[in-house]
C-alpha cells in the first residue's frame, strides 16, 4: 500500500502514466463510468475548499464511486486521537483525501489509516494541484512539454514546492521568480530547498520581469494563505506581505504582449497576486486549469485503486 503526502516517491513513469491516464479519461468520460463501482472515498477537511471538494467528489461519483464529505471542527476528529479516528474510518472506506492546515496531521492519518491517503493541500505540500498544472500545460503547448519554460511568481509555498519536485521528476523547466525565502517559513521543506538548489531543471530569481521574458506559462498563487486573508489578527502581516509582494503581480507592465499563457491555481484575489484585466486575458487559462482538477483528480484515483493498494 502507498500513500501520496507529496509526489517525492512517485517515479517519473508513474507521475507519466498519471497524467496519461487523466487525458484519457477526460477524452473517454462514459467508457469509465463503472471503474470505482462500490468504492468509497473518506474526504477530511480541516481547511476551507472549493475546488478540492467539488473536484473529488465528482470524480468519484463519474467514476462509479462515492465520496463522504467529513467537516473535521465538526467530526470527532476534535475531540480523539487522529490515528484512532483514522483507524476506524479506514476499516469503512477504501481510500482517503485529507486537506489539512498541518502536514503533521497529515503524517498521523497515514500513520493510522489502512487505505491509501492522498494529501488534497497542507501547508508544506499540494500534489494534486501541480498534477493540475502540468496537465494543463501539456494541453496548451505544442510540442514535448520538456521544452515548455515555467515561470512561478510569487511566494514560494506549497503549491511551488510540488511543482520543484514535479517538474524536476519530469524534466520541465521551472523558474521561480520569489523573494528570497525564509528557511524558518511553514512551507519550508529540506528536500524542495535541495532540489531548487542542485535541478538541472528548476532555478530561483528574484527578478520576475527578466524571468517572464521567456516563459511559456507564468503562474502564480495567493500571496497569502486562504486562512489568514480575512483575519484580522494577520491585518499587520498582510500589510507587510502585500509592501513586498507587488514586484512579483501578474499585471499589463509584467507581461506585456508577451507570448504566453497566464496560470492561476484559485481562489484569485483581484488586485493582489494578479490584477483582473489579467484574469480576462485571452492568454489566461485559469478556469481551464480549475476545470482540470476533476481530470487529474481522476487519473490520480486510477492510479490510486490499480496500483497504490497493491
Amino acid at each position: 500500500m502507498r500513500h501520496i503526502p507529496n509526489l517525492k516517491d512517485l517515479t517519473s513513469s508513474e507521475l507519466t502514466s498519471i497524467l496519461a491516464k487523466a487525458t484519457e479519461i477526460k477524452a473517454n468520460k462514459e467508457d469509465f463510468r463503472h471503474h470505482l463501482d462500490g468504492e468509497s472515498m473518506a474526504m477530511i477537511f480541516q481547511k476551507t475548499s472549493t475546488r478540492t471538494r467539488v473536484s473529488f467528489e465528482v470524480a468519484m461519483t463519474e467514476l462509479g464511486g462515492h465520496g463522504i464529505y467529513i467537516d473535521w471542527a465538526t467530526s470527532n476528529f476534535v475531540l480523539s486521537g487522529i490515528e484512532h479516528e483514522t483507524e476506524y474510518l479506514s476499516r469503512n472506506v477504501s481510500s482517503i483525501m485529507a486537506r489539512l492546515l498541518y502536514h503533521a496531521d497529515l503524517q498521523k492519518i497515514i500513520s493510522g489509516s489502512q487505505v491509501p491517503v492522498i494529501n488534497g493541500c497542507c501547508e508544506i505540500f499540494h500534489p494534486c494541484q501541480a498534477l493540475t498544472d502540468v496537465l494543463t500545460m501539456r494541453e496548451n503547448f505544442e510540442g514535448d512539454i520538456k521544452s515548455a519554460h515555467l515561470v512561478y511568481v510569487g511566494v514560494q509555498n506549497n503549491v511551488s514546492n510540488s511543482l520543484v519536485i514535479l517538474c524536476d521528476k519530469l524534466g520541465i523547466n521551472l523558474t521561480l521568480a520569489t523573494p528570497n525565502v525564509d528557511d524558518n517559513g511553514e512551507s519550508c521543506d529540506a528536500y524542495v530547498q535541495q532540489t531548487i538548489e542542485s535541478s538541472s531543471y528548476v532555478r530561483h530569481t528574484t527578478d520576475a520581469k527578466a524571468a517572464v521574458q521567456t516563459a511559456d506559462f507564468v503562474y502564480t498563487d495567493t500571496w497569502i494563505d486562504m486562512q489568514y486573508f480575512n483575519d484580522p489578527n494577520h491585518e499587520d502581516e498582510k500589510r507587510a506581505k502585500l509592501e513586498l509582494m507587488m514586484p512579483y503581480q501578474i499585471n499589463a507592465a509584467l507581461v506585456k504582449d508577451l507570448n504566453c499563457k497566464i496560470m492561476h491555481d484559485m481562489p484569485i484575489h483581484d488586485g493582489f497576486e494578479i490584477t483582473p484585466d489579467m484574469v480576462r486575458d485571452p492568454r489566461a487559462v485559469i478556469f481551464q486549469q480549475a476545470e482540470n482538477r476533476l481530470h487529474a483528480q481522476k487519473g490520480l484515483l486510477w492510479w490510486v485503486y490499480e496500483q497504490a493498494r497493491t
